[in-house]
């Protein structure tokens, strides 16, 4: 990758494109090259209807396959929609202007979703993860859903000084930095969110108020830990809420149908699907795979989750 490549952002209202540079450039992600947003606050579109099938997230709509090429995301929560270019990494956005007053509440949704279909153009693929370096240097893949306890996990980590890449935002790609071409996950840098349960459980003071999200963010540092940009993950763990914590190693087949649901973006259109399936299949070979029950005797001994894996 080339740290110096970049993204062309174009607008016709100044305040909008220096609240998403700000963004962008907060992810301190290194783009893997050069993609263009062309951005424009306006009353009314005249982008035309789409009839094609919708798929649903939380707050956006999206619509790709035939008859059209490109890839449409709408904004439910303010009107707003983006038009994805078919294969090159470019995107045409209109905002409303209710959209461009709350831009910042797309973040990790209408934006994001922009972000991850332009990013798949480029070799990036996007997986609902957190990547972390355990003081042994091996790399930590922890995939799974927004109530798995992954994020608290990940907050308690750092607090024993693991290095944190992100707890939910990654993006796995063929590493060309590798010697042995090993598959990297690249990070994008944003608080750790915690839920009050998670809060309180970890007993950390400080944080921010992220209310729209009814959570409390923290930055790695905050934490005691270190933020890194890029991890290999050697080990690969899916996690649960039980009584004990516990790891039991994943079957072959088992860890890839598990990688493949939390990196789904594979099933929203043809474009790259194989090179992603095959990504994926490089990430799970690589890796040690683990089923992670994740218990309350993990806060009492934080180093126990590096010290079940010899």
């Amino acid at each position: 990758m080339n740290a110096s490549t970049t993204y062309q952002l174009q607008s016709n209202d100044a305040d909008v494109a220096r609240r998403l540079r700000a963004w962008l450039d907060g992810s301190e992600l290194h783009w893997p090259g050069q993609f263009t947003l062309d951005i424009t606050v306006a009353e009314g579109h005249d982008l035309p209807a789409d009839e094609r099938e919708v798929y649903w997230q939380p707050s956006v709509r999206i619509q790709s396959g035939s008859p059209h090429d490109h890839v449409r995301v709408e904004w439910e929560e303010h009107p707003a929609i983006a038009i994805v270019h078919a294969t090159e990494p470019r995107a045409t956005l209109w905002l409303s202007p209710a959209a461009a007053a709350n831009v910042e509440d797309g973040d990790r949704g209408f934006l994001l979703v922009v972000l991850l279909f332009i990013l798949r153009r480029l070799g990036w693929y996007h997986v609902h993860a957190a990547a972390l370096t355990d003081p042994r240097g091996r790399g930590w893949l922890i995939a799974g859903n927004s109530n798995c306890g992954k994020s608290t996990t990940t907050a308690l980590l750092a607090t024993r000084g693991w290095a944190v890449g992100t707890d939910d935002i990654g993006f796995v790609t063929q590493d060309v930095a590798e010697a042995e071409s090993r598959i990297a996950v690249m990070s994008f840098r944003s608080y750790i969110a915690l839920r009050p349960g998670g809060y309180a459980l970890l007993g950390a003071p400080g944080g921010a108020p992220l209310e729209r999200r009814n959570k409390r963010g923290f930055s790695v540092e905050e934490l005691g830990g270190i933020w890194t940009a890029r991890v290999v993950p050697s080990i690969i763990a899916f996690p649960r809420i039980g009584e004990r914590t516990s790891m039991e190693r994943a079957t072959p087949r088992a860890a890839l149908a598990e990688i493949v649901k939390w990196s789904s973006w594979v099933l929203y259109e043809n474009l790259r699907s194989q090179e992603n399936l095959d990504v994926l299949g490089k990430l799970a070979a690589q890796s040690q795979c683990y089923h992670l029950t994740l218990g309350p005797d993990l806060f009492e001994n934080p180093d126990l989750l590096e010290n079940l894996i010899p």
